[in-house]
C-alpha cells in the first residue's frame, strides 16, 4: 500500500467520526455560536471536530505539519515533508442556519500540492474522496463533471446578486455556503459550475480542488492560475472550477467582468455586513432592516406571500440589527422554509419628488 492511499484511508475513517460529532451536534441544536471576527460566526462543534481531527491525524502522522481553521497557525507545514490542511466545519453559517449543507475537509499536502483529499457531508453521508493520479470518488463511485459549453442557462452555485452585479447572462444559480461542498458538486455533476469573487483560504480548497482535478474539472483562482499550498499566506483570490471547456468561458467572463470594476468596488463583491463608506471620514447612513417569511424554496430569497412578511424592526447599525436577527431566527430552527433577514437600505425613495432624496 502506498503511503498516499494510506493516508486517503486514514482521512476517511477520521471525517466519518468527526462527521458523526458534528451531526451530533446539528440535530441536537446545541452548539453555542459565537463571532471569532465580523461576519466569521464560529461554534462549539466547530472546535470539538478540530479538537477531534487534531488527536487522530497527528497521533497517527506525528512528523506531519498541521493547518486548520480553528488552530492557531504554527507554521509546521512549512517545515514537514507533508502536511494536514484542515476545516473541521466548512459552512458554519449553514450548520447554524440548520441547514445539511456542511462538509468535514481534510487534506494532506506535499510540495505545495494536494495529495489526498476528503469532503464529507454528513448530514447526506457523501463522502466524495481523492487521491493524486488515483481518481476521484463519491460513495466509492468514479465521479466527472458535466460537459456543458456555454454559460449561459448553465447551473451554477454561487450568490445570484454578486452574478447580476457583474452583468452575467442569466444561469441557474443555487446557494451553498460550504465552499469545499460547492467545488465537489461540480466535480461529481451536480452542477455545472462554481465561481466565488472572495477570498478562499488553503482549508477551503485543499481538499476539494484536488477531487475536481481528479475527476476531469478544473479548479483555478480567479486569474486561471493553479493554487499553491506552499505559500506563507493561507488566502487565495477566488474560485473558478467548471469542465475545461466552460472554465475557460468563465475565465473570460471573469476578467471581463472585473475590469470595469476599480480595487475598491472589486472588494465590494464581498458584500461584507458593515457600513460602506463614501469617505474615510464619513460613513454613509444605512437602515438595516429586519424582516422574515415562509420562503417557496429554502435556497432562494422568495416569499410565498409578501403581504405576510414579518417586520420585526429598523436599526442605525449592524450590530444592533444583528442582535434582533439572532432572536427572530431562533424561533425559526424548526422550520426551514421560515427564515428572516438582514435589509441594508442605502438608497431612500422619495415618492413626493419634493427634495434631493433617490
Amino acid at each position: 500500500m502506498n503511503t498516499d492511499t494510506s493516508d486517503l484511508q486514514l482521512l476517511v475513517r477520521a471525517a466519518r467520526e468527526a462527521g458523526a460529532i458534528a451531526a451530533k451536534y446539528f440535530q441536537d441544536g446545541t452548539a453555542k455560536v459565537w463571532d471569532k471576527s465580523e461576519n466569521h460566526p464560529v461554534t462549539d462543534a466547530d472546535i470539538a471536530v478540530n479538537d477531534y481531527l487534531l488527536t487522530v491525524l497527528m497521533s497517527a502522522r506525528p512528523d506531519y505539519g498541521w493547518l486548520s481553521e480553528e488552530t492557531k497557525d504554527d507554521h509546521s507545514r512549512t517545515q514537514a515533508k507533508r502536511s494536514f490542511v484542515i476545516d473541521p466545519i466548512d459552512g458554519t453559517r449553514a450548520f447554524i442556519d440548520g441547514r445539511p449543507h456542511f462538509t468535514i475537509c481534510l487534506a494532506v499536502i506535499e510540495n505545495g500540492k494536494s495529495i489526498a483529499g476528503v469532503v464529507y457531508n454528513p448530514l447526506k453521508d457523501e463522502m466524495y474522496e481523492a487521491v493524486l493520479g488515483g481518481g476521484a470518488r463519491l460513495n466509492g463511485d468514479a465521479i466527472a463533471p458535466n460537459v456543458c459549453a456555454q454559460i449561459q442557462d448553465c447551473t451554477m452555485v454561487g450568490y445570484p446578486r454578486k452574478f447580476r452585479r457583474l452583468g452575467w447572462p442569466d444561469m441557474n444559480v443555487s446557494i451553498r455556503n460550504s465552499m469545499a461542498y460547492r467545488i465537489v458538486m461540480v466535480a461529481a455533476g451536480k452542477r455545472d459550475a462554481t465561481v466565488s469573487f472572495t477570498p478562499k483560504s488553503d482549508w477551503d480548497l485543499a481538499a476539494a480542488t484536488l477531487i475536481a482535478q481528479e475527476a476531469g474539472a478544473m479548479a483555478t483562482d480567479l486569474e486561471g492560475d493553479a493554487f499553491d499550498y506552499a505559500q506563507k499566506s493561507t488566502s487565495n483570490n477566488g474560485v473558478i472550477c467548471a469542465s475545461p471547456t466552460l472554465h475557460g468561458l468563465l475565465l473570460e467572463q471573469v476578467k471581463h467582468g472585473l475590469a470595469h470594476f476599480d480595487a475598491e468596488k472589486t472588494q465590494y463583491l464581498e458584500t461584507t455586513m458593515s457600513d460602506r463608506k463614501t469617505t474615510k471620514e464619513t460613513p454613509q447612513q444605512l437602515l438595516h432592516i429586519v424582516i422574515g417569511g415562509e420562503l417557496i424554496d429554502p435556497m432562494k430569497t422568495e416569499f410565498i406571500n409578501l403581504s405576510e412578511v414579518i417586520y420585526i424592526g429598523a436599526y442605525p447599525s449592524y450590530e444592533t440589527a444583528y442582535d434582533a436577527w439572532k432572536n427572530a431566527a431562533q424561533t425559526t430552527v424548526d422550520n426551514a422554509h421560515m427564515r428572516f433577514f438582514i435589509l441594508h437600505a442605502h438608497e431612500l425613495i422619495d415618492p413626493d419628488h419634493d427634495g434631493i432624496i433617490g
